[in-house]
């Protein structure tokens, strides 16, 4: 395969798959809507049956417009940091970088790391640049990829070890021992693969730490032969927007690495052992494959349909589906109205009036899964 073809199979690799190679903060192409003249689409059925019911938009919205708005609860109080919080360690989404959780645009102002600092958490962003992505592209060199069995090795080894020291780094500078995980997008399984991989136990403790060190060994390849012990420097997991469930049948989008992951470590798989799963999905546009070309519901109908195998009528933050953004067992939230990345004034043909994940007034909602 040439270069051409690699790099085209790298970008079909995660549903964030459009790379922008500027230094603005990776979002989907930029098309143009408007959100008064899009189609509805009729949801149809997921094939997660655990789902179904978070998947179906009421009738009375599908016939009005198939883009949702966000409304603030009025319950939703703004919530700082408990004293004696962990700090909080981001992990980019496929295809964005430190600088999309730091300063989006050129703003620390607008930032995810801001809002939670300016509530008292410390925050770490693993650091990522939009060029290391690239080397997902070992992996398309592998008989493995190609045939639907890949694990985290080798295109995903390189943002485990990031991770890992961004992990190191916070206990060390915080005197502690645990941090708490934000996953954004691709960020959230690959946090999941982390927590359980034996490579990355922990290792660097603060002196006199009553946890005890573990061997750093190397990771199994097969289903079943990694240890069953969770990662003792993670104390709980929220994943934003995170495709954690690739088709029920078909072609799994990172070659096997995601269906790898979950027969490993199936959903709230080290729950027990004390570490706390949520996993927060949007509900924004419902995919309609109807819908013109450079229209967001399109746009959503072509993402999902990577994710999950069928778009049309899935909700999603239109980017993931949200019956791929849940896990069993993990605490499962899904917001109206949000959008899978933060966009800007001119991202679509009207003004922005978006918000996601990590925006000031949304974080609010899944923020006490930290407490």
């Amino acid at each position: 395969m040439n270069v051409h073809g690699m790099q085209r199979e790298l970008l079909n690799a995660c549903p964030e798959r459009l790379i922008n190679r500027s230094q603005k903060p990776f979002i989907p192409v930029p098309i143009v809507v408007n959100v008064r003249k899009i189609k509805s689409a009729n949801p149809r059925q997921c094939r997660h049956a655990s789902c179904r019911a978070a998947t179906k938009l009421p009738a009375n919205q599908v016939k009005h417009s198939s883009v949702l708005s966000w409304k603030r609860l009025s319950s939703s109080a703004r919530i700082s940091a408990p004293e004696g919080a962990p700090p909080l360690v981001i992990l980019p989404g496929f295809g964005n970088c430190s600088a999309d959780y730091t300063a989006p645009f050129g703003s620390q102002q607008d930032s995810i790391a801001h809002f939670l600092k300016e509530r008292g958490f410390n925050v770490y962003v693993v650091q990522i640049e939009r060029r290391d992505w690239i080397r997902v592209a070992q992996c398309l060199t592998s008989r493995s990829y190609w045939s639907g069995k890949s694990t985290v090795d080798p295109g995903y080894r390189w943002y485990l070890q990031r991770v890992q020291a961004a992990v190191d780094k916070a206990c060390r500078e915080g005197s502690c021992d645990q941090v708490d995980v934000i996953g954004h997008s691709a960020g959230g399984w690959l946090a999941r693969a982390f927590i359980g991989d034996a490579l990355y136990m922990k290792s660097n403790l603060k002196p006199g730490s009553s946890l005890a060190a573990q061997p750093h060994v190397a990771p199994g390849l097969g289903v079943g032969s990694l240890p069953s012990s969770a990662h003792q420097g993670v104390r709980r997991l929220v994943t934003l927007g995170t495709p954690h469930l690739g088709p029920s049948s078909g072609r799994d989008m990172t070659g096997g690495t995601l269906t790898w992951l979950n027969a490993q470590w199936p959903g709230a798989c080290f729950k027990d052992q004390g570490i706390q799963y949520t996993c927060v999905a949007g509900h924004l546009v419902a995919g309609n494959r109807d819908c013109p070309q450079r229209t967001l519901a399109k746009y959503a109908c072509n993402s999902y349909r990577e994710v999950c195998g069928d778009g049309h009528g899935q909700l999603g933050d239109g980017l993931v589906p949200s019956c791929c953004a849940h896990l069993e067992g993990a605490n499962n939230i899904t917001l109206e109205g949000v959008f899978h990345s933060i966009s800007k004034q001119g991202t679509f043909a009207d003004a922005s009036e978006l918000v996601w994940y990590g925006s000031d007034e949304v974080m609010d909602a899944w923020l006490p899964a930290l407490l």
